[in-house]
């Protein structure tokens, strides 16, 4: 447990996101410099995250994903990528406050086990949610970190990082 970076991170409001739920003004380039980023990517609930060479996954076709699933369950091979990124609505109130998404949700635990499925050795398995996901099944956490946004400093959200071994 002594190995895992722990720290606060706090960003600015994206005021361009696409939609309700973007990440964080700076926090995809914040990502890359702390070197949890590849380049076979995989974004479980998506929204409409602009990145052109990775493949994304939302149950609603209107933000134009990759595969329109259920990210719980993807038709996406066993072991094909190194890096997945999870960012689920944060509870099922809000999936279906701001997505009518809430007969999807599945609380972070249910995402991270299709993570590791799709996600090959040495691959990166990256969630940001209210909850702190159990250790993903054949995975080390190398980080765990609060994240938040100005000016909305009450909603701090869990960013954790896990290795697949």
């Amino acid at each position: 447990m002594e190995n895992i970076f722990r720290t606060t991170k706090c960003f600015g409001v994206d005021g361009q996101a696409k939609c309700k739920g973007g990440f964080p003004k700076g926090f995809v380039k914040w990502l890359k410099e702390m070197g949890w980023w590849g380049k076979k990517r995989v974004y479980l609930c998506s929204g409409a995250i602009n990145d052109e060479s990775a493949i994304t996954v939302d149950i609603r076709p209107e933000v134009n994903p990759t595969l329109v699933e259920d990210a719980r369950k993807t038709s996406i091979k066993s072991d094909s990528c190194d890096l997945v990124i999870i960012d689920p609505p944060y509870t099922k109130e809000l999936s279906k406050e701001l997505y009518g998404t809430e007969k999807y949700y599945g609380g972070i635990n249910a995402f991270a086990n299709e993570a590791s499925r799709i996600c090959q050795p040495g691959g990166k398995i990256i969630t940001l949610s209210y909850e702190i996901p159990k250790r993903v099944k054949d995975s080390e956490f190398i980080a765990v970190c609060g994240i938040y946004t100005i000016p909305f400093t009450g909603y701090m959200r869990c960013l954790t990082v896990s290795v697949k071994k």
